[in-house]
């Protein structure tokens, strides 16, 4: 069949068949995909949308660039997430003949506050191929898109010089919720294809896509493929589900007679203003017993209770190592196990966060508000409005605690295993190198707020560049690499000091020290870092001083925080760097960007995207002797030096570096930068999401 009887056909015959297929359908809502480019959109050309705020689409594709049909050969790896609110951010790897590899950015921002249901349509502007020595898809665009019906026409421009050089438009029209089809002139070519899409797999979040293409205006007999999948970066434990049917009737006993909620400011601020209380609220010893029984088999340490007869103040002390994805994990069980135990007759609930035995937060509402809001969701207002959330400082010298052991956590072991994973992405090499090993963590707790670590590397699977004598020799022997005292001390209830030293790596001693100020409610954090460290194994003495400071900003609404660290770094170099990071679920994307001097003078910018995850159970097993698990704020971060058109990327380079231990302040103390009032206040449903699936 000739090229334009098959054109005729297409037009005429198939696509017109399609749509009225389509038209027995109701219309839906478009879902978003990555075009066989990288961004958001049809074929090749982008539309105004961006992928999903929160989730992540990877795509594989074998389109060949028109500049590269000579080749035997083009393969592109693809990916893309959406950090924030109309705005996207990918990158590519492209793999060619003979060694040949080009690594690419891009970005889209869509323009905000055009209401849906307008006449108008959404308008995007783009960039791919950011930074890099080697150009071969650059290009800038402004671009517009509009549904209606099952129809969404694009039209846009592009001002090249690679890519979208002119003006572009398509259209695509959803046959059915699973199926796509798609046309567009990319400024260059004709092309037609189809998509499939796949509903949710299995009850997950996650669907596959496929789009097969081909151009009208070279060789159409010939299709090009794209296969990828999307997912949620996070999930969601922001539950509303209502209580098992066994549990409301037991919570509705509990609450009969109850008068309502009392405010704090009546009970608890004020004591010359509190109404009498009634003989009934003594609660008897045998019930706190119980309690706090129940809160040491359930696997909280340094468990105290204790009680203020007369202003109705019940106060519960409690250490969390259990629930390791957050600490609002825990604390959701233990409100869940205090409601369920005690009567209503306390007016008062206060409770106190611990973390290596040091007091770090106290949490204080009327117990009736706690109880309403693990009922009822919708109670979440007046939780929020009654709580008080305040950096520890001191128990009221009213409240008596029971005597005796409540699980003490000293000389008990945490044996934390994680992998270390060393990659290389888009070298002269190959597409992907790796060091994989594992680390055995090792914490014994030595006294308030001290404990004794132990690392060891085994190295398990790594590519051959790795290996002795290839250009990466960075593989050793399984070794024991630390042996480190650290001592974290709270100075004022919002100053924190974390002091290290020891054995810091197979071959240095030194000390690791931090100093962080988290003020009110935990919007600004400012820290200082230092460390001194001694390489004994060095021809020359080596030492290096590294002096850190850093501001962080923390914007409740999206879980985001904007910080910004500068000084003299892990290699010497000095400069800044800075960082964009924000949490989905537990799950935290940063992107971040290093710009540095290093000690032969030499100005280096680079940027990069971590990811970080809790590569351990939600809830761990219970701490006894010794307690194995994994680490919650695992990381995986890959980067690039930012070099003009031209420039080599030579991959020795290192700055920017922050040295870090496991054992940090942000990470062991503050819940991953999450224990301050704004995050709880934000996540009050994590509370009851945890009591209903772990508190039960």
């Amino acid at each position: 069949m000739r090229d334009p009887i098959q054109k005729l056909f297409l037009y005429f015959i198939v696509l017109p068949a399609l749509v009225l297929a389509a038209s027995v359908c109701t219309a839906g809502e478009f879902k978003n995909f990555l075009s066989l480019e990288g961004y958001t959109g049809l074929l090749n050309a982008p539309n105004a949308e961006v992928t999903d705020e929160g989730k992540v689409a990877l795509l594989y594709s074998d389109q060949k660039e028109k500049t590269f049909r000579d080749l035997t050969r083009e393969d592109s790896y693809i990916f893309s997430f959406g950090l924030l609110p109309y705005f996207e951010l990918g990158g590519r790897l492209t793999d060619l003949p003979d060694d040949r590899r080009d690594l690419s950015a891009n970005f889209k921002i869509k323009m905000p506050f055009i209401p849906e249901d307008s006449y108008l349509p959404d308008i995007a502007f783009g960039m791919q191929d950011l930074g890099g020595g080697a150009k071969n898809f650059q290009t800038k665009y402004l671009v517009a898109s509009k549904e209606w019906w099952r129809l969404r026409f694009t039209l846009g421009y592009g001002f090249g010089p690679d890519r979208l050089d002119g003006t572009f438009g398509g259209l695509e029209v959803k046959a059915f919720d699973w199926l796509y089809l798609l046309g567009e002139n990319d400024a260059a070519e004709t092309n037609v294809g189809v998509r499939l899409v796949t509903p949710e797999i299995g009850g997950w979040p996650v669907s596959l896509q496929a789009t097969a293409k081909t151009s009208l205006d070279n060789q159409t007999d010939h299709w090009e493929f794209g296969i990828g999948l999307q997912f949620p970066l996070g999930l969601d434990r922001h539950s509303q589900r209502p209580l098992p049917e066994k549990a409301a009737a037991t919570e509705a006993g509990k609450t009969a007679g109850q008068t309502g909620a009392i405010k704090l400011s009546q009970t608890f601020k004020h004591p010359a203003t509190k109404t009498s209380v009634p003989d009934k609220v003594e609660e008897s010893k045998a019930s706190l017993l119980t309690l706090r029984e129940r809160l040491i088999s359930g696997g909280f340490q340094n468990v105290q209770v204790g009680t203020d007869p007369e202003a109705a103040i019940l106060a519960v002390e409690y250490e969390n190592s259990r629930y390791n994805h957050n600490e609002l994990d825990g604390l959701g069980v233990v409100i869940g196990i205090v409601t369920d135990t005690v009567s209503p007759d306390f007016e008062i609930l206060q409770l106190i966060v611990r973390v290596k035995g040091i007091r770090m937060l106290q949490l204080t509402a009327p117990l009736a508000d706690f109880r309403e809001f693990l009922k009822d969701p919708e109670k979440e207002g007046q939780l929020d409005a009654t709580l008080e959330i305040t950096p520890y400082e001191s128990v009221d010298k009213t409240v008596s605690f029971l005597p005796g052991s409540g699980n003490p956590s000293w000389l008990k072991s945490e044996l934390i295993l994680y992998p270390a994973l060393s990659t290389l992405v888009g070298t002269d090499f190959s597409n992907f190198d790796y060091l994989l090993s594992l680390k055995p963590d090792l914490y014994v707790n030595a006294w308030k707020g001290a404990v004794l670590n132990a690392r060891w590397d085994v190295p398990l699977d790594w590519t051959q560049v790795f290996d002795t004598g290839q250009p990466f020799d960075r593989r050793k022997a399984s070794q024991f690499e630390r042996l480190m005292l650290f001592q974290a001390l709270k100075v004022t209830p919002s100053l924190m000091l974390n002091l290290g030293a020891g054995y810091v790596l197979h071959d240095t001693y030194g000390t690791l020290n931090e100093l962080m100020w988290t003020p009110g409610s935990g919007k600004h954090r400012f820290e200082f870092k230092q460390v001194y460290l001694s390489n004994t194994e060095s021809v020359v003495d080596e030492k290096k001083n590294v002096y850190l400071g850093s501001y962080r900003y923390y914007f409740s609404p999206l879980d985001l925080y904007v910080i910004g660290t500068a000084g003299r770094f892990l290699d010497q170099d000095r400069g800044y760097r800075l960082e964009l990071k924000r949490f989905f679920g537990d799950t935290a994307v940063d992107v971040y960007f290093k710009d540095s001097k290093t000690k032969d003078d030499e100005h280096v910018q680079m940027g990069g995207v971590q990811i970080s995850i809790p590569l351990t159970p939600r809830r761990d097993m219970k701490p006894r002797i010794l307690q194995v698990k994994g680490d919650k704020d695992w990381g995986y971060s890959t980067e690039t030096k930012i070099v003009a058109p031209g420039e080599a990327n030579l991959l020795a380079t290192s700055i920017g570096v922050n040295p870090t231990p496991l054992y940090n302040l942000e990470r062991v103390f503050y819940n991953r930068d999450r224990l301050t009032e704004d995050y709880i206040r934000k996540h009050l449903l994590r509370l009851r999401d945890a009591y209903l699936t772990y508190g039960q």
